[in-house]
């Protein structure tokens, strides 16, 4: 073989060997004109059939109305998280090193997200949510994104309201789940912190927990003035009624948004507690008329409006991006995503700040006679 032949041979291995070493961030979107996502949600479990069902209908039925991005077609590869961390992680692993996905969607569960964000930022893949809000994903990594609030949002807003209603010695009970615990935590910071305000209780339960008994008798013993009860899931929430009900509790109660499913609010005992919910116009025309075709697509109404529509707005956030970078190659739709500004979704307005979040805000209102009202 001759030099210049064995200088050919060189520079073959050398350029391969780049390709493959970072051939995950620059190559085109997908094979053969076909643009690939994987999304990890909750199929079962325990919010499977409430905030699972809607924002994965939500999400599928955005992929149905922009089923081509840049003339690709979408194809989105499904994996069951069951809300369970390390089976989402499990999923991550899966979809980044067999599907080769360079983009992963997290569905619901903010532990969920937690647990991929490490897995997704080591290989430099985007990691998005249109619903997670634990505080954490704030920090999570350079390629983590949300269209939905920071929970932070929902802490303030109840305690917003138990300022202005002067409620001062208030009690927590919470979930010991990512979502919820970043609520307490955020919560705790803003309500503490102002003058004569205290927290006299804060019990928290497990998710399997079915007898949360004791720790109710302890919250009705320390005598607040208030409750405030956040859930990780519908299921616990109507648990939490019934025993509360049951002990004879009848401080006023506000609940976080599981208790603005219709599981809850349909139930009987869940009247007069008030709940925080995002903000945004239910009656505009373009929100009607997106959820009469979620109706129309599955034959019944969601649990929750506003989480059936989030992902329709997230999809189309992130398929945004992906056009104008013609492809999903991830430092390109890193940056387009951070430079969303002012996109007019059904759901509001939304930005996405230097940290990858969405600036939100919410509102309380209260359950009675099956409904939500204004307060």
């Amino acid at each position: 073989m001759n030099k210049l032949w064995l200088w050919v041979v060189v520079v073959i291995i050398v350029i391969g060997g780049i390709y493959y070493a970072v051939g995950r961030n620059t190559a085109p979107a997908g094979t053969d004109g076909v643009i690939k996502i994987g999304y990890v949600g909750p199929f079962t479990g325990p919010v499977a059939g409430t905030s699972g069902e809607d924002v994965g209908n939500g999400w599928k039925l955005g992929v149905k109305q922009r089923p081509t991005i840049g003339g690709k077609t979408v194809e989105v590869i499904y994996e069951d998280d069951a809300c369970d961390p390390k089976q989402a992680a499990a999923a991550a692993q899966k979809l980044l090193n067999v599907d080769k996905v360079q983009i992963v969607i997290n569905g619901v569960c903010s532990g969920s997200m937690l647990s991929m964000a490490p897995i997704t930022e080591a290989a430099k893949a985007v990691l998005f949510t249109p619903v997670s809000t634990t505080p954490k994903i704030t920090e999570a990594g350079d390629y983590v994104f949300r269209t939905s609030a920071s929970s932070v949002h929902t802490a303030r807003a109840i305690s917003a309201f138990l300022k202005r209603e002067n409620y001062k010695k208030v009690a927590l009970f919470f979930e010991n789940a990512d979502y919820p615990v970043g609520i307490k935590d955020a919560f705790t910071a803003d309500f503490g912190a102002a003058a004569g305000n205290s927290i006299v209780a804060a019990e928290g339960f497990n998710t399997k927990e079915t007898d949360m008994r004791t720790q109710l008798l302890k919250i009705s013993a320390a005598k607040p003035d208030a409750l405030v009860a956040i859930m990780n899931s519908t299921v616990s929430g109507n648990a939490f009624i019934k025993q509360a009900r049951d002990l004879g509790i009848k401080m006023s109660i506000v609940g976080n948004e599981y208790f603005g499913f219709r599981d809850v609010v349909v139930n009987p005992a869940a009247d007069g507690i008030y709940i925080t919910q995002y903000k945004y116009d239910d009656m505009a025309p373009t929100f009607r008329s997106y959820i009469a075709a979620y109706e129309a697509e599955y034959g019944k109404k969601p649990s929750q409006e506003i989480y059936a529509a989030l992902p329709f707005d997230g999809y189309n956030v992130l398929a945004d991006a992906i056009e104008k970078c013609a492809g999903t190659v991830p430092d390109c739709v890193r940056d387009a995503l951070y430079a969303t500004k002012g996109y007019v979704g059904i759901t509001g307005v939304i930005t996405i700040d230097g940290k990858g979040d969405t600036d939100r805000e919410f509102v309380i209102r209260r359950i009675a006679g099956g409904a939500l009202t204004d307060i």
